[in-house]
């Protein structure tokens, strides 16, 4: 019988495999639950989307219906629309009056009912981006309000919510603010680019100012990682000591996603023997991670300017203070305005970040990568 890992990467985390967060969950919910909306800020890899998940389940538990919406799959106006009635249609028990609702409201479109594989009823749209206007926008985001049921609530989950900007020659943006504030509907918002949603959110030129509590969620306590990673390895008879536990904690820089990667490699490696886990071990493993991933890294390195090079090399050996003439002049950074735009421009690419006063590159594999190269 071939044992199954405890540690999950690459997907949303459930059930044992999601630990911590508890404070967030609970004020989460309790905003929502108190009538009003939430902007969810974090990091890439810090798991807020498994966060997202956890306090979904928790809400239909409470017999909170909760649509789920991921705005990067859209790429048009007319996937956006699509997208969005299938997410809602998704959570509908009477589809056929769900469908007669939708084909009377957007009947300049005349959608089309098809029969999916599995017998369930799915819309299908054909070029119809010229003849989508506000009113048919309109209609659309305000289906959540219009199916609501009488002393239900619902919740509306935008993930990736960055990327209606995308729609901006559509006034998407400004619409959706005028929804959320006269809807009964409540909004979570959450996403991967943190520096535009917060910019979303926190400018008075912006449509969505001030509109949602705004939750930050940071790295994992170190004392529920360390259980976590002694329960789950002593579960199948490895053995792991506080130290190296610490250990898996620095080399993957405490971010959720890249422990639980490192952790599985850790187990696959360890599972057969049974043997303790070692710093040796440990090294070993994201050696392996990094040759991996090596062609792809030397590819991610290369495609950047010779300044954000530099800057990269230089923020994988400290990220404070880049901004410091003192900085810019040791690690040979031309000026102020150059590593101003070098450094723009990797956060728009995702491939660092800022957290608090500190710049860190985000995939700590890469930061190993270049430190071995680079001393």
């Amino acid at each position: 019988m071939i044992e199954k890992n405890p540690f999950v990467y690459g997907q949303v985390v459930k059930d044992n495999n999601f630990y911590d967060r508890k404070t967030e969950t609970k004020q989460i919910i309790q905003t929502l639950k108190g009538g009003n909306n939430v902007v969810l800020f974090a990091p890439r890899r810090f798991g807020k989307t498994s966060l997202v998940f956890k306090v979904m389940e928790m809400l239909e538990k409470d017999g909170v219906t909760c649509i789920y919406f991921d705005l990067m799959q859209t790429y048009s106006i007319e996937s956006f629309i699509q997208l969005y009635i299938s997410a809602i249609e998704k959570k509908q028990k009477k589809s056929e009056v769900f469908f007669n609702k939708v084909l009377s409201l957007l009947s300049n479109l005349k959608p089309v009912v098809t029969v999916s594989k599995e017998g369930l009823p799915e819309f299908s749209f054909s070029n119809i981006e010229e003849k989508i206007d506000a009113e048919t926008i309109s209609n659309v985001l305000d289906l959540p309000q219009n199916i609501m049921e009488k002393n239900k609530s619902i919740v509306v989950v935008m993930d990736e919510f960055q990327e209606i900007t995308k729609f901006e020659n559509y006034g998407l943006e400004r619409m959706l603010r005028s929804k959320v504030q006269t809807q009964e509907v409540k909004y979570l918002f959450l996403g991967s680019k943190t520096h535009i949603l917060n910019n979303m959110f926190s400018d008075s030129k912006r449509p969505f100012y001030n509109s949602a509590l705004q939750i930050s969620i940071s790295y994992l306590p170190t004392k529920d990682t360390i259980e976590f990673l002694q329960t789950n390895f002593g579960a199948y008879g490895i053995r792991i000591e506080k130290e190296e536990c610490l250990y898996i904690i620095e080399r993957t820089m405490n971010i959720p996603y890249y422990i639980q990667l490192l952790s599985s490699q850790i187990w696959q490696e360890c599972i057969e023997k049974k043997e303790k886990v070692t710093k040796e071990i440990i090294d070993k493993l994201c050696k392996n991670i990094i040759a991996l991933k090596g062609d792809y890294y030397f590819e991610l390195f290369d495609r950047q300017s010779l300044l954000q090079k530099k800057l990269l090399i230089a923020i994988s050996k400290d990220g404070e203070n880049i901004l410091s003439s003192l900085y810019i002049k040791k690690h040979g950074l031309s000026s102020i305005s150059g590593t101003q735009k070098a450094c723009a421009s990797l956060i728009e690419k995702g491939i660092i970040d800022r957290k608090n006063d500190a710049y860190y590159i985000t995939d700590p594999f890469f930061k190993i990568y270049l430190l071995s190269i680079y001393k």
